[in-house]
């Protein structure tokens, strides 16, 4: 508690030092607003937000001006989405798994293998879902947020130094994981041995043998560094990471509904684009490791392989469902039917 209120304190101060330093650059606008990142600059998130503060500097007229602030410079995930509960900023991205804690059905993005094989039928879910925006959404709302959108960044991949393929090589392996309740439910059912650490502690951690893996998309994977600590690439295909993009709701009622509709139809217009930027990001970031350092093994598993995580994880499904309650299991059953039917329908 008094870590996440010094970061909430320390948060502010740097925000108001910004502010003042900016307040010159930023004067002609009208509207002056705060965006944090959790991911570094020249990720998928930062291209996101990048685009966004483009598209709508220039529907406004310059009437809005967003400052980007990259990972770190206020605080942690967990540090921003507190921050834009508060008010102290007012949009971040959040992986939804940091809100598992306080919102349980929020879990749902993180249990492994409801997702389809192909990356397009998610975008198209995560795109159109009424599980996501009409149901999930209003437990965003009893937090004082408003979610936005909700985007992938490519495939979850297992980075280690011993093959992954099947579950009984999960066990022992200390992986580095969120603090989502249902991640570390997800790896002790392969028999891992789970821990929580924030994202700026994995490279050190894995350089001190603290933990044996972690799991990222490539970009995040190539761009931290990870990979020097790492001799195999697992692609199981368990699960897209996931992020959401929120706007602290007091503040988004304020202003005038032109100016809601404006963000809300630009970030729910940008997911064509973004998927289109962490494909290509992806791909050039695998490319680079496997440039910088040869020796590094891409494993993709076979549909046997993953049939025997997916069993294993269906276990958790079930644990899902009994903590979340009704409602929950309602809202995941809507979405994995959704997420079926587009299936069907993008097949044709």
């Amino acid at each position: 508690m008094r870590k996440a209120k010094f970061f909430m304190i320390a948060g502010l101060l740097i925000v108001m030092v910004m502010a003042v330093v900016n307040v010159g650059a930023v004067s002609a606008a009208e509207y002056n607003w705060k965006f944090a990142l959790e991911e570094i600059e020249g990720s998928v998130q930062h291209e996101w937000a990048k685009e966004f503060k483009k598209r709508i500097e220039e529907k406004s007229d310059g009437a809005v001006n967003i400052d980007i602030y990259p990972y770190g410079a206020l605080g942690t995930s967990g540090d921003i989405s507190e921050q834009t509960m508060n008010g102290i900023i007012e949009f971040a991205f959040s992986t939804p798994s940091w809100f598992a804690t306080t919102i349980p059905e929020a879990g749902l993005f993180s249990l492994h293998y409801i997702w389809s094989d192909n990356l397009a039928v998610n975008k198209y879910v995560m795109e159109n879902s009424e599980a996501i925006y009409q149901d999930l959404s209003k437990l965003y709302n009893t937090k004082n947020l408003k979610l936005l959108t909700v985007f992938h960044e490519g495939w979850q991949v297992w980075t280690s130094n011993k093959p992954l393929r099947k579950p009984a090589d999960f066990e022992g392996v200390k992986i580095r994981v969120m603090g989502d309740p249902i991640l570390i439910s997800n790896y002790q059912a392969y028999g891992a041995n789970p821990v929580r650490l924030a994202y700026s502690e994995i490279y050190s951690s894995l350089q001190l043998n603290m933990i044996d893996a972690q799991v990222q998309p490539y970009f995040a994977t190539q761009e931290m560094k990870f990979y020097e600590q790492q001799k195999y690439l697992n692609v199981a295909k368990q699960v897209p990471f996931i992020t959401g993009a929120i706007v602290n709701q007091n503040f988004f009622k304020s202003l005038p509904e032109e100016y809601q509709n404006m963000i809300v139809e630009t970030a729910r217009g940008m997911t064509d684009y973004i998927f289109k930027v962490q494909e290509e990001l992806n791909a050039e970031r695998l490319e680079m490791m496997l440039e910088d350092k040869p020796s590094l093994e891409v494993i993709k598993l076979t549909e046997e392989e993953r049939a025997a995580f997916k069993a294993k994880a269906k276990t958790v499904w079930e644990e899902y469902k009994e903590n979340v309650g009704e409602n929950g299991t309602m809202i995941l059953e809507k979405l994995i039917k959704e997420i079926k039917e587009a299936e069907a329908k993008l097949a044709k």
